[in-house]
């Protein structure tokens, strides 16, 4: 298995190389044993035959080997075996001395060359090691985008002598033409790229550049998400091998997951730039509030005063001291949605104070404190006559109730019918405040419910855009829920429900019977 990992591909012009080699290998040793003939017998001079097949099966591989090993052999029995410059294969002897020879030489030669690939191994993947080691170790430093790229196509041209390029995807898996960081950057088919990045597999494509070079696009998958697409271009006189295409899947997982962390990176610092600009908005917030409400409940009650004192004798300041009384009203819900925003925030969660309440009891409540904002609109109420009791704040769900209906009264002309309904369903609660307005924006229902965002952003309707953000909180804090959406007859409509309990039974004393003295 290590050996077909880095078996080297096959080249013609190198594989006549180590065979004349071995050719004069043969020759050179031939030639130095004639002279040492009397100096040496027969097994030291096989010694020296032996040593050549070692060298050159060491520095050429297994084919020049066998052939000098072949060669040696005849050689030495045309040479040193009597009768000399004669083949001689007529005696045992000189056929058991062919042959052991010939043999030892084949062995040698093929444990020389094992060791030789080996070797070549050890060597490679001490550098494929290298490789990734250093490409790792530069990848942790990337703080861009642009470096990874920069990083990658760099050390997969030069460990793999191969051209490269790599295209980032963007928050909407859509693939990115960086610019180019190499002098002559590689054409790419962003279509076919794209293709793999969907699939999430491999394509080899021919053709699919100017230079009509076979492409593969490799998708960089890293969980839970793909990141991008590597396109590589193998160089057609150098076949890849299985290795190559191995390391070439590392390098894939190692950018993977260096873009990985550079997303979650930027998904971290926008997080936390979003609480601290949250944590400094609730400050300003519990600020403001806690500083206007004290003057507006003051302004609230020296208007009272001046209209129970001005009602008699001054009638025509009765319209100028209502729509006072109606702006101060509306300042003070204002202030009042800004505490209890911040109140929300800084104590992490709502404190419920739950009751059984009536129903037809926080509606009436909530139509009482905005009888002004609502004088110019119909209602409708749909409330049923046994609805049961529901578990529930009743401050809170009455401020549910009151921002839902002031929503529906400033964003309707005066005239539009708004309605309340009520139902009871097997284990909710469900309430519908509706209108017959404009609708709300198709594209924009979900947003309605974060801080600080209106239906109509440049609208000259007065409000924060809080009273939304606060249902959701309060309802939620119910395990309730509530939506948004639009009626077909058209208007909007929002609904919100709340988990139906089961009453508990009631407690009775038991009186003790009275028996006349």
């Amino acid at each position: 298995m290590a050996r077909a990992e880095l078996r080297e591909p096959f080249n013609p012009l190198r594989l006549p190389q180590g065979y004349p080699v071995a050719l004069l290998v043969s020759l050179g040793v031939t030639l130095l044993a004639i002279p040492l003939l009397p100096y040496f017998d027969h097994a030291n001079t096989i010694m020296l035959f032996l040593l050549a097949v070692v060298g050159v099966a060491a520095r050429y591989g297994r084919g020049p080997a066998i052939l000098v090993a072949v060669l040696n052999g005849l050689s030495f029995n045309f040479v040193f075996v009597p009768p000399r410059f004669a083949f001689a294969f007529d005696t045992l002897q000189a056929i058991l001395t062919f042959i052991v020879m010939l043999i030892v030489g084949l062995i040698v030669g093929q444990l020389t060359a094992r060791f030789r690939y080996q070797a070549h191994i050890a060597r490679a993947r001490e550098e494929r090691a290298c490789h990734l080691y250093e490409m790792a170790r530069e990848l942790s430093g990337a703080v861009a985008v642009e470096h990874v790229i920069e990083i990658s196509e760099r050390w997969v041209e030069t460990s793999l002598r191969i051209k490269a390029r790599l295209l980032p995807s963007d928050d909407r898996d859509c693939l990115l033409q960086a610019i180019p960081t190499r002098p002559e950057p590689l054409s790419v088919d962003l279509a076919i790229a794209q293709q793999c990045f969907d699939r999430n597999a491999p394509i080899d494509s021919s053709g699919g550049n100017l230079s009509g070079l076979a492409l593969w696009y490799l998708p960089l998958e890293a969980p839970p998400h793909t990141r991008g697409v590597l396109v590589v271009a193998p160089d057609p006189r150098r076949p890849s091998s299985l290795g190559q295409r191995q390391l070439l899947d590392t390098f894939t997982a190692l950018i993977a997951i260096a873009l990985e962390r550079l997303h979650f990176a930027a998904v971290a610092r926008h997080t936390l730039v979003k609480m601290e600009a949250e944590r400094e908005r609730n400050s300003l917030l519990a600020g403001l509030s806690h500083d206007l409400r004290t003057p507006m409940a003051a302004l609230i009650g020296s208007t009272e005063a001046l209209a129970l004192e001005l009602a008699a004798g001054q009638p025509s300041y009765r319209d100028s001291l209502t729509a006072i009384r109606e702006q101060t009203m509306r300042m003070a819900l204002l202030v009042d949605n800004l505490l209890d925003m911040a109140k929300l925030q800084a104590a992490g969660g709502v404190r419920l104070r739950k009751d059984w309440q009536s129903l037809e009891e926080l509606v009436g409540s909530a139509l009482r404190m905005l009888e002004q904002p609502l004088r110019d609109h119909p209602l409708q109420l749909a409330l049923g006559l046994e609805l049961p009791l529901v578990n529930c704040d009743a401050v809170l769900i009455e401020r549910v109730l009151v921002n839902l209906l002031q929503n529906a009264a400033k964003y309707t002309p005066p005239g539009t019918v708004i309605g309340v309904a009520a139902r009871a369903e097997t284990d909710r609660f469900t309430v519908d405040v509706w209108d017959e307005g404009p609708g709300l924006p198709v594209d924009h229902q979900e947003d309605l419910f974060e801080k600080f965002t209106r239906g109509h952003p440049e609208s000259a309707m007065p409000g924060l855009g809080l009273g939304l953000s606060i249902c959701r909180a309060i309802i939620e804090a119910h395990a309730g829920a509530i939506s948004a959406g639009n009626r077909p007859g058209g208007g909007a409509r929002f609904t919100f429900t709340l988990p139906l309990e089961t009453l508990p039974p009631l407690e009775m004393d038991d009186e003790p019977d009275l028996e006349p003295t």
